[in-house]
């Protein structure tokens, strides 16, 4: 199971502030808060929405010296722009290994500039499950959607096994059949495409309602079961943790039950998150 930690996000107010105000601390603690709580990778997103490019390229920059200098893990480079990316991909180049985040099925001058980045460094991609008409209610459609991603992707030199397919995740709040929808299309994705890799963005599901990180820890196990390989999220919620074990448990991927026989010897199961 691949952890991308989610966190140092400037949608976020603490990590805008500290981006604004440089404060290495924050950014520093941010990082090695998910680097400990086991993330494989770091997502870092500088976007805060006000549409100013030159900037984002400078915070984007910033944050990867920040997380050079604390952590040794791979990090993601997340932002709408391709712009953004690439100064962003010639700042990192090779001092670490690192992913794209992301494109979508639109496929605009924007996403086929960043599916060539992708293939220019031969870095995983992560692509997102959705056209212009938004993210569909369905599986079939999302996965005809990721059919013609991979045509394109293919078409620019970059293999299916450095593709990350987003199958999307649309709360229960707003349609009760929704998990099971995500849960459908990554089996689907994991038959149709069997070198690619599913990733998704785990709090959406619970968005509206209360209890969320029993929703989102039951919704991972399961998608684990479904063949999921990584997943956008906080790793440091202990919930999460729990979920993670419980999933490759209940998939048949921890030989002996080893993994969760430990994770109970360190006490990750002694006391319910609240």
């Amino acid at each position: 199971m691949i952890i991308i930690g989610e966190r140092v996000n400037a949608t976020r107010k603490s990590i805008r502030t500290a981006i604004e105000q440089k404060d290495t601390v924050a950014v520093k603690e941010e990082i090695n808060m998910q680097d400990g709580a086991g993330a494989d990778y770091i997502d870092l997103n500088a976007g805060t929405g006000s549409g100013e490019l030159q900037q984002e390229k400078d915070d984007l920059c910033w944050l990867i010296d920040m997380a050079l200098e604390c952590t040794e893990k791979k990090l993601v480079l997340d932002s709408a722009s391709s712009e953004v990316l690439k100064v962003a991909a010639a700042h990192l180049d090779d001092r670490r290994p690192w992913m794209l985040n992301s494109i979508t099925g639109e496929l605009t001058s924007q996403s086929m500039e960043i599916i060539e980045l992708a293939s220019q460094y031969q870095v995983p991609l992560i692509a997102l499950a959705m056209d212009k008409d938004g993210i569909p209610p369905g599986t079939d459609k999302r996965l005809a959607i990721c059919e013609t991603i991979m045509v394109e992707v293919e078409k620019r030199g970059l293999p299916e096994n450095l593709i990350f397919f987003d199958p999307l995740v649309i709360p229960i709040s707003t349609d009760i059949n929704q998990a099971l929808v995500t849960f459908h299309t990554i089996q689907r994705v994991n038959e149709l495409f069997p070198q690619a890799k599913t990733t998704l963005g785990l709090s959406n599901i619970s968005h509206g309602l209360k209890k969320r990180f029993l929703i989102n820890g039951a919704f991972l196990s399961t998608a684990i079961c479904f063949g999921l390989s990584s997943a956008i999220c906080d790793p440091t919620q202990k919930s999460i943790q729990q979920s993670i074990v419980m999933g490759n448990l209940l998939a048949g991927k921890d030989k002996f039950c080893r993994k969760f026989s430990r994770a109970v010897k360190k006490g990750l199961f002694d006391e319910e998150e609240r």
